[in-house]
Formats: C-alpha cells, structure tokens, sequence
C-alpha cells in the first residue's frame, strides 16, 4: 500500500512539474516570439507612394523602425499599427490609401517584430511605449504635421490605440480593429487555440509567469478599462463576425463601454484580421467616411 501511494505520489509531483514547466514555455512563447519576427515583404514605393525611413528610440532605448508617408499640404497625421506576429507591411497594404484623402501616414513596427529592436512583446503593456515614442518623434520632427492626429490600431494594435487615446488629449479619434477586451481573455483564447491550453488550472500560472516577467500586471491596461474615457473623443469600432481568435462579443463589450460619438461595424464572414480583406469596398469606404469626419 506504501509503495503504491508513494508511485501516485512520484506521479503527481511529475505531472505537477510538467504543468509548470509547459505553462513556463507558453509564457515565454508569448513575451518572447522569435519565430513571429518576419521580414518585410512590401514597401510603399511599390505603390508608388514617397516615403522616408524613420527611426527613434522609446522611453526604455528600444530602437523603432517604420516609415513615413507625406502629403505635403496636410497638417493632419494617421498613425497606424499593427498586430502581434505581424509587421508595419501587413497593416500598409490595407490602409495606404488613406494617403489619397490628404492625410500623412505614418508606421512602424512594435518592438520585437519586424525590423524594430528588443526581444520581449507584451500583446499592449509594453508596445504602448512604442507608440508614445512614436508621436515624439512625430512632433520633434515634423511639427507641421500635428495639428490632427488620428490613430488606427489592429488587433494588439486597437488595445495600443485604445489604451494611448485614453490618457492623451491630443489624439483626435480612434480606429480599432479586431482588438482585444481583456488582456486576460486574449491569453486564454491565445493559448486554447494555438496549444489547446484549458484555462483551468493553467491559464493563472501562466499569468503569474507573464506578470513576473514584466513586472507588472497587464490586465490593469486592457482596453475594457480604457476605452471609456476616450470620450468625448469618436472611436470607431472593427471586428470580424466570424474572429476565431477574439470573439465578435467582446467588440460588443468594448461598444458598450465607449462613450459617444462611437460606430461600430461586424463584417461579416471576416475571421480574426481579415475585415479589410472580406470587407473590400465597404471597408475602405466606412474608414475614409470616419476619417473625414472626425479628423
């Protein structure tokens, strides 16, 4: 009877062990994704658009890299981001032609992806540093084209946009895209479908592993704390109907926490990133009547 108890013992502690350490590697899949880091594979001469090289350094000497497009004769400026596992190519290629509506078009890539420096992402906490460098640099060096600053943000980059707009007056409206309610809820749902992670018991203990790498508590940050005190600036809310990735119901929620002016808009058949590509026409269209709108 000792020996059996002592094998179920050995088990348990073994499983236990093995819980840990998985849920360990989850985390540091997350904060730490090398194999996202992709090249870029379009450049906006290609579309036959002028554009400058941009580099600056965030607050914490994370070197960003991206590109900005000018328009002359306009004083107003879209800063435009991209997702997690992504790059600044993967967000231009559906939005550069909100350059045609006068506007100058500015992106870069978040730390750890694309060309930009550092080796940990946070899915927001972090990247919203990257942004705030970003509007420095915009306004050291080209102070002309500030009077109007609108920001586009997709999937991490709506919790960036969200998140910057809440604290910053300066930010005159708000385009996000397929963004996430909660940092908790992305993490799960991150975890259950790339790794078919349960929440229970793992998802905590991957948590408190994200938490003590970063040294804080990202959830505090989420969009759904945030994007009510955006108002009485507008926000303009994108999802897919069919996001397998972050559920149409959580863009419900964040509506519903926005104060006004607000819009919201569920494509359908659109899976998580794919609005403009299901969208086509429409969405093109619902972005430059935002725009001219409100910026």
């Amino acid at each position: 009877m000792i020996h059996v108890l002592l094998i179920i013992l050995v088990v348990v502690v073994l499983l236990v062990v093995l819980t840990v350490w998985g849920c360990a590697r989850t985390a540091k899949k997350v904060l730490h994704p090398i194999s996202k880091r992709k090249p870029l594979d379009i450049w906006p001469d290609q579309y036959k658009l002028p554009y400058e090289n941009i580099y600056f350094k965030t607050q914490d000497g994370v070197l960003i890299k991206g590109w900005f497009i000018p328009q002359p004769t306009s004083d107003k400026t879209i800063i435009l981001m991209h997702g997690w596992g992504m790059n600044r190519a993967d967000v231009f290629k559906n939005t550069y032609f909100l350059h045609d509506l006068g506007y100058n078009l500015m992106y870069f890539d978040f730390r750890a992806l694309g060309e930009s420096g550092g080796a940990t992402s946070s899915i927001g906490y972090l990247e919203v540093k990257d942004l705030q460098a970003a509007i420095a640099f915009l306004k050291d060096t080209r102070p002309f084209a500030c009077a109007s600053i609108g920001l586009y943000g997709l999937s991490m980059g709506g919790m960036v946009a969200i998140c910057e707009a809440a604290q910053n007056p300066e930010i005159k409206c708000v385009v996000a895209e397929a963004s996430y309610y909660s940092f908790r809820r992305v993490v799960s749902r991150w975890a259950w479908v790339h790794n078919k992670v349960p929440y229970f018991p793992l998802i905590p203990i991957i948590l408190h592993y994200i938490r003590k790498n970063l040294s804080v508590n990202p959830e505090q940050y989420s969009p759904k704390y945030n994007i009510p005190k955006i108002s009485p600036r507008p926000v303009f809310i994108i999802h897919g109907r069919y996001d397998n990735l972050v559920p149409a119901a959580q863009a419900k929620m964040l509506f519903k926490q926005a104060g006004e002016p607000k819009e919201i808009w569920l494509v359908p058949g659109a899976k998580h990133n794919k609005c403009a590509e299901v969208g086509g026409f429409e969405y093109k269209q619902r972005l430059m009547d935002f725009y001219k709108k409100y910026l």
